[in-house]
This record gives structure tokens, C-alpha cells and sequence, in this order.
């Protein structure tokens, strides 16, 4: 699609993608500023023009972080973002004036990127919520050290599971260059401990390399700008992630997740993915089901699944069907919390 700004016959399809965008703002409530965008962005048919031709999901998170990646601090609406150094609240003056103003005087930019980059949030704080799950799981069958495979990897940051500690308040365990943060309301337990992770291995189609600037300076884009400490801990797990083995695979999991598999050492694994699958084709997931139930046929493998559930809210599932798995949790989507579901 060209870089073309609306026209009267765009209408429907504006119409469609105003909905997706209200779909979409539950799930800034962390975000006073991206709240107050989507927000406005759904009455805006010049900006709702520039989104339609995003075709990343969700597209504005792609157009955000595409608008963060172009801002400089002397940019007016910097003074809105914490990580540019800017201090303004959401109600202090006209942000989203501002925001329409430089999105559309930058609009072939932010398509530009958009058409290069997707929606690889690699929040490593969800290992927060992810942890007491994959814990329980191992514990349960008896498991000593485990393989771990992430399906959508992005960088793999989340495979640093066992090398973070962990703060939940009543609880703290492991040990760590950096401290993520839990809260824990219900469901599985603190465990007393962080499994032994006997390899890491991460399958996405378009593994995030760290040792290109480039590819690091999307993924702290793609951070929420009121949200200096998860800009941190991005940049801590980064770090880290650059003296730690990890095996990165290129390809669509549907085609390489069985003989990732099947390719690993002797041992039980660990198959997770978080706010990834929904973004696939309904082929994909099934294909990924296939393959995770055929690798439990010749060797001890559990599924756990983080996918969003449409309201910022994601299900934690464990099973080798991620459709019909058990949900065993409720957590928010960068791990702040969980809860029984």
C-alpha cells in the first residue's frame, strides 16, 4: 500500500480500523500518554489513515515505538516522554496536538519502519509471572535441571530466567545482576526457588540480533515512555543476555519447533511462549500444538503459554494444546502481577 492519507473512500475500511484501535486502548491503561493516543486516534481519520497501512500487530504498538525511535529531545513533544528527558503530565497541555503534528509531518518515516520492524516487545519482567508456573510444573513431575525453549524468542531475554532475582514482597529468591519485580494475588505459589535451566534455546522468525545498535534501540522503543524502570530493566537484561549461551533459531515455528526438539539433548524441557502465538495464523498455533505433542511422545515436555485474552490481561495455560489447555493463571501482560484464574 502507498503512503496515501485518507480520501472519502476509505471510509469503511477507517471505520474497521477505528474499532481495532478502541479494541486496542484497554490495553494502555499502564500508558496515560498511549491511552490518551488510541483514545483520540480512533475519531482521527488522518491518523487512523496512517495505522491502516501498518500491517505489524498491533499496529499501534509499531507506530508508537516508530515515533519514539524518530523523536530527539529538542522535539517538542519530548517533553511528554520521562525517557527523553521530559517531565510533563498527559494533562499538562496538548500532547496528543503535538503528537498528530509530528506523526503526520512524519508519517512516511513511521511507515518506513513499520514496514522493517514488528512487534517484538521482549519484556523480560513477565518471567515474573511466568516463573512460579514453570516452577510448580517442574516440581510436580519431579524435574531437576530443564531444557527451556521459547517460542518467539524476539532476543530471548526471557531466557534469562534463572540468572534475575526476584522481589514479591513477602518473598525474594534467586540471584542476579537486577531485580525483577512480582506480585503475586493468587494461583501457583512463590516457589522457594528458580528451576536450573540445563539449555536455552529461542525460535522466532526474525531473532533480534544484540550486537546491532539498531536492533536494541527498537526494542527500548518499543517501551512504554512513562515507564523509566522497564527501560532499565531492558537494558540490565541486555547486558546480561550478551555473557549468556543462548541458541537462537530463524524460522516460522511451525516448521523448526519440531526438530528443535527433537535436536536437543536428553532430558525433560520446557516449552514457554509469552504474548507471541496470538499474533500467528490459527495454521501456526495448530502446527505448534502438532509439534509439541509429538516431542511428548519420546521425551518429558510441558507447554506453558502467556497469551493475551483482549483486555490487557493475559492467561497463563499449560498443556500441549494451547486452545485447550488448562489456564492455571491470570497475569498482567509485562508480569507485574498474577493471580488464580
Amino acid at each position: 500500500m502507498t503512503d496515501r492519507l485518507w480520501h472519502a473512500g476509505d471510509a469503511a475500511e477507517l471505520g474497521a480500523v477505528a474499532e481495532a484501535v478502541r479494541a486496542w486502548a484497554p490495553a494502555a491503561a499502564d500508558s496515560p500518554l498511549y491511552l490518551l493516543y488510541a483514545t483520540r486516534i480512533a475519531d482521527d481519520p488522518e491518523l487512523l489513515a496512517v495505522v491502516a497501512q501498518i500491517r505489524s500487530t498491533p499496529p499501534l504498538n509499531v507506530l508508537f515505538a516508530a515515533v519514539q525511535l524518530l523523536l530527539a529531545p529538542d522535539d517538542a513533544l519530548a517533553a511528554w516522554y520521562p525517557r527523553l528527558g521530559g517531565g510533563r503530565a498527559v494533562h499538562d497541555g496538548d500532547p496528543y496536538g503535538v503528537f498528530r503534528r509530528f506523526a503526520l509531518a512524519r508519517h512516511g518515516e513511521i511507515l518506513a519502519i513499520a514496514r522493517s520492524r514488528t512487534t517484538q516487545t521482549n519484556e523480560v519482567g513477565r518471567c515474573a509471572a511466568l516463573l512460579p508456573v514453570v516452577a510448580a510444573e517442574v516440581a510436580s513431575r519431579g524435574w531437576g535441571a530443564v531444557h527451556a525453549v521459547d517460542v518467539g524468542a524476539a532476543a530471548g531475554l526471557n531466557l534469562l530466567m534463572d540468572r534475575v532475582a526476584y522481589d514479591y514482597g513477602a518473598a525474594r529468591l534467586g540471584e542476579g545482576p537486577f531485580t525483577l519485580p512480582g506480585h503475586r494475588r493468587g494461583g501457583p505459589p512463590v516457589p522457594a526457588s528458580v528451576p536450573v535451566i540445563a539449555s536455552r534455546t529461542g525460535v522466532d522468525l526474525a531473532p533480534v540480533a544484540l550486537d546491532h545498535p539498531e536492533n536494541v534501540a527498537w526494542l527500548e522503543a518499543l517501551v512504554w515512555p512513562e515507564q523509566t524502570a522497564r527501560l532499565d530493566r531492558l537494558r540490565a537484561a541486555v547486558a546480561l543476555r550478551g555473557e549468556t549461551e543462548v541458541r537462537m533459531i530463524a524460522g516460522d515455528a511451525a516448521e523448526v519447533l519440531g526438530p528443535t526438539l527433537a535436536g536437543l539433548p536428553p532430558g525433560p524441557t520446557v516449552v514457554w511462549h509469552t504474548v507471541a502465538l496470538y499474533q500467528a495464523p490459527a495454521g501456526v498455533r495448530e502446527a505448534i500444538d502438532d509439534a509439541v505433542e509429538e516431542a511428548a511422545r519420546t521425551r518429558p515436555v510441558v507447554r506453558i503459554g502467556m497469551e493475551p485474552r483482549g483486555d490487557g490481561i493475559t492467561e497463563v495455560r499449560v498443556g500441549p494444546r494451547y486452545t485447550t489447555a488448562e489456564t492455571v493463571a491470570l497475569a498482567h501482560a509485562h508480569g507485574a502481577w498474577y493471580d488464580a484464574p
